[in-house]
């Protein structure tokens, strides 16, 4: 009797791993579907949904492995979903695209910033601030300088 006990209480304690692992299945097998919808090209000239459909092929997988790792035992429980941290990550993703167009790549870059780092425990204006201008200057190299997209760096 005791061992059938610890076969339903190792299930229960991998409970995080088979959420994760459902979440990350869903995801990918969303994200590649999504993707059929736009030019797959050929491997040498990669069209627009190429990219989308290996990644969301890559994620299936790995959350089908995560899924079948918590279906057989071992793992960690699932926790509450911390609701500050969550909400304060999505608020600075919201700030972030209101803010982009309308008053540029300048303010909307540290607005994110702050808003999110207000969620972690180690929060400091020191580390904002070094962050801001790291992610501002690397925005600015790879998105406007290399690819040439049009973001505003000061909307006017």
């Amino acid at each position: 009797m005791d061992a059938g006990r610890f076969k339903v209480s190792s299930r229960l304690n991998n409970k995080a791993d088979v959420e994760a692992g459902l979440f990350f299945t869903l995801f990918g097998c969303l994200t590649a579907a999504l993707s059929l919808q736009y030019q797959m090209g050929t491997v040498a000239a990669m069209g627009p949904g190429m990219f989308p459909l290996i990644l969301g092929v890559m994620l299936t997988i790995l959350g089908l492995a995560i899924l079948v790792k918590g279906m057989r035992g071992g793992g960690e429980a699932a926790k509450n979903l911390p609701w500050k941290p969550a909400m304060l990550i999505t608020v600075s993703l919201l700030a972030f695209a209101f803010l982009l167009l309308s008053v540029g790549l300048v303010a909307a870059v540290p607005a994110q910033v702050f808003i999110a780092l207000w969620a972690s425990d180690h929060f400091t204006i020191k580390r904002a601030i070094a962050l801001s201008i790291g992610l501002l200057l690397f925005c600015y190299v790879v998105f406007i300088h290399f690819l040439g997209i049009a973001v505003p760096m000061i909307a006017v």
